[in-house]
């Protein structure tokens, strides 16, 4: 057991910098292409048509990416008041049941976005000519990520702030 934890934890380290580098790097490219488009709208007065969908997609990638490292870190919103009210077998039941509702939620989004992939791959963008599958990939992709990120933080949670909130 102890063999399998370290190497799911080894793994979420490699993961969690992947997607946390590529949400940063989808955030980069999403605010710089939006400061582009201002400059060519306004200032050059020649809009580019093909950075509004570039923007779209990088910021689609960012949220699905970004969402694992939410997860990893415990960052999300939660209500934990039933959590942090209950004490010993009771808390850790509890928060495997969050995980496992987690895992669950994750598996059905990583379903049916794959589906959606599939669905749209012969649905092309007209303004850069490429698949729309490229821009739902990001939902199995992430959703990938996000499962490992859970099942990390159920292994290894952060330490909680002296207020209590993760």
């Amino acid at each position: 057991m102890q063999g399998l934890r370290r190497a799911v934890l080894a793994i979420d380290r490699v993961t969690t910098t992947v997607v946390t580098w590529a949400a940063c790097a989808a955030l980069a490219l999403a605010a710089a292409m939006a400061f582009g488009q201002v400059v060519m709208r306004y200032v050059v007065r020649q809009p580019v048509a093909w950075s509004e969908p570039v923007v779209q997609m990088a910021v689609i990638w960012m949220v699905y990416l970004g969402a694992a490292v939410t997860f990893r870190t415990g960052a999300l919103v939660a209500i934990d008041l039933l959590l942090t009210r209950l004490t010993g077998h009771w808390q850790r039941g509890l928060a495997w049941v969050i995980t496992a509702a987690s895992l669950l939620l994750l598996a059905h989004m990583g379903w049916y976005g794959w589906e959606m992939v599939e669905r749209a791959q012969f649905n092309v963008n007209p303004t850069l000519g490429v698949s729309m599958s490229w821009g739902f990939a990001a939902i199995p992709v992430g959703a990938v990520f996000a499962i490992i990120a859970v099942v990390a933080h159920a292994l290894d949670p952060p330490p909680r702030d002296i207020d209590g909130a993760s």
